[in-house]
Formats: C-alpha cells, structure tokens, sequence
C-alpha cells in the first residue's frame, strides 16, 4: 500500500510541477504578447525565454547587439543593458528550474513566481531600453547624415558664388567698362563733331 502511496504522491507532486510549468508559461506568453510587433528583438527574446530557451534567447541577444556594426556607438551605449538583460535571463532560468520547487510551501512557490515575473517584466523594461537605443542612434545617424548634406550644399552654394564673383571681377567687369568707356569716347566724340568743337 505504501507503494501505492509513493508513487501517487509522485504523479501528484509531476503533475504540480507540470502545473507550476504551465503557469509560468502561460503568464509569460501573456506578457509577450503586450509587447506589440511579432518581428521585434524584445518579441523574439521574451518568446525564447517564455518557451525556456534560454540559451538561445541570450545568443539572439548577442547577435543582435553584435549585427550593428554601422553604427559603431550603438555597443558601447547597449552594452550594460544587454549583460543586464543576460543576468536577467539567467534569473528567470534559475528560479525556473529550482530543485524541489514541489517541496516548497504554496507561499514559497508563490514568491518564488512573482520573482520570476518580476525578473521577466524587467527584462522586458531593459529589452524596450535597448530598442529605444537602437531609434535613437539611427536618428541621430540620419541627422549627422543631413548635417552632412546641408553642410555640402552650402559649401558648394559659396565656391559657385565666388566663382562667380571671380569671374565677374576678371572677365565681365573689365570688358563690360571696355565697352562702356569706348561708348563714352564714340558719344562723346559725335557730341562734339556735331557742335563743331
């Protein structure tokens, strides 16, 4: 009979594990889904940690941090958030994964879950902070790049226009009063053909 026993408390403490399991599952999936866009590295990383591929979430984190190479400031503003966000990771996975979560008392095991959200709802936090890092920096890139533009333009505005004015002073001005100074002298010329003088 107390075999019986054992084993029936064993289904009963698996099937309380696979509950537990459940529910962490189901409130983190939850919580991803708030997290707007599917194609989003906060998505992406809070769906493997929901679904406890931790390992893999870390290593899309690292790949993401590490795809940004044309925007050389974005690692060194990122960085701490994404060993943050790995700390963070690892939290959830060990608190996930804690030996004799079923021997816990239900108070235990409870607190236990709220500091696995409250870990997954910081990552979340932490994950947005990096995104947000992320717009920041490609529009700061796109501002430098039309500071850039502009700049150009004005430059090439000031040669075109002192050119110009190069031009005018050596060419156009002296033949312009070449032209004029040879129409005074004909004018005046008539002038005084005309009067006799």
């Amino acid at each position: 009979m107390s075999k019986h026993i054992d084993v029936a408390l064993k289904a009963a403490e698996h099937q309380h594990d696979k509950e537990m399991t459940s529910r962490f599952s189901a409130r983190m999936q939850a919580s991803v889904k708030d997290t707007g866009a599917v194609d989003t590295v906060r998505n992406t990383i809070l769906s493997y940690v929901a679904s406890e591929s931790y390992d893999r979430a870390i290593e899309e984190l690292r790949k993401y941090v590490e795809s940004k190479t044309e925007f050389p400031q974005f690692k060194t503003r990122v960085e701490r958030y994404a060993d943050y966000s790995v700390d963070l990771i690892n939290a959830v996975k060990a608190k996930r994964s804690f030996p004799g979560l079923q021997n816990l008392s239900m108070s235990k095991q409870q607190d236990l879950f709220d500091r696995v959200m409250e870990h997954f709802d910081d990552l979340k936090v932490t994950l947005k902070k990096i995104e947000q890092i992320d717009r920041e920096v490609k529009v700061e890139d796109v501002r430098s790049t039309v500071l850039v533009v502009r700049a150009a333009v004005y430059c090439l505005f000031a040669v075109v226009t002192l050119g110009f004015i190069i031009e005018l002073s050596r060419g156009v001005i002296p033949t312009a009063w070449n032209v004029i100074d040879h129409a005074l002298t004909v004018s005046t010329d008539f002038i005084f053909d005309k009067l006799g003088l």
